[in-house]
């Protein structure tokens, strides 16, 4: 008599693994997610190898119309124009970069001598580095309907590549917001020095 049982444990191994990788995909699109920091262009507020935490159903409540981006958010997006060059990036719609919004539609967007200005006032900006701006003007631009303006937190002069070199993005071009660094839990000082690192943006 033939036995069935090895056929009907490997059935049964291929389903538990679909159904965790179908619970994943879930959690990932509509829970929550981590995002990976690659480079200087957000610091001081995120450093290079930095995880943070998206929590990625405010990204349906968006498309909903039950919630908006709003100035200070954290986002990690798609830039405009950007193409997918890696079997990641085709899998996961990117390449994806984290800035920080700072105009939102319908909102004037200015850089004098570095100092953000939006709808004709300054904005005070506490965590450039050390009050840092860098020196790079923009002239008044008006963010178009549906999109957000970006800029990282190191203005340093080719610190960042944001909507200064690629324009304002559009919504749908919104992946998540990051709403806390998760990853590494402490970092060192040039001296040595440990300190906490999980944190809220």
């Amino acid at each position: 008599m033939l036995d069935r049982r090895p056929a009907e444990r490997l059935a049964g191994s291929l389903l538990r693994t679909l159904l965790v990788l179908t619970l994943g995909l879930a959690v990932a699109n509509f829970g929550f997610t981590t995002v990976g920091v690659d480079g200087a262009s957000m610091t001081p507020t995120l450093q290079h190898g930095d995880r943070a935490w998206v929590p990625r159903f405010e990204t349906w409540l968006v498309r909903l119309g039950l919630r908006s981006w709003s100035p200070g958010d954290v986002v990690y997006f798609r830039p405009p124009g950007a193409s997918p060059q890696t079997l990641i990036e085709r899998l996961t719609g990117g390449p994806f970069l984290i800035k920080r919004v700072v105009a939102i539609a319908g909102q004037t967007v200015e850089l004098r001598r570095g100092r953000l200005w939006v709808d004709g006032a300054q904005v005070a900006e506490p965590y450039l580095a050390g009050g840092t701006a860098g020196v790079t003007s923009l002239a008044p631009t008006v963010v178009p309907s549906d999109h957000l303006f970006v800029l990282g937190d190191n203005r340093s002069p080719l610190a960042s590549r944001d909507s200064r070199a690629f324009g304002p993005v559009p919504l749908d071009h919104v992946a998540g917001r990051a709403s806390w660094v998760v990853w590494p839990p402490w970092r060192s000082d040039t001296d040595g020095q440990r300190s906490w690192n999980v944190h809220r943006l």
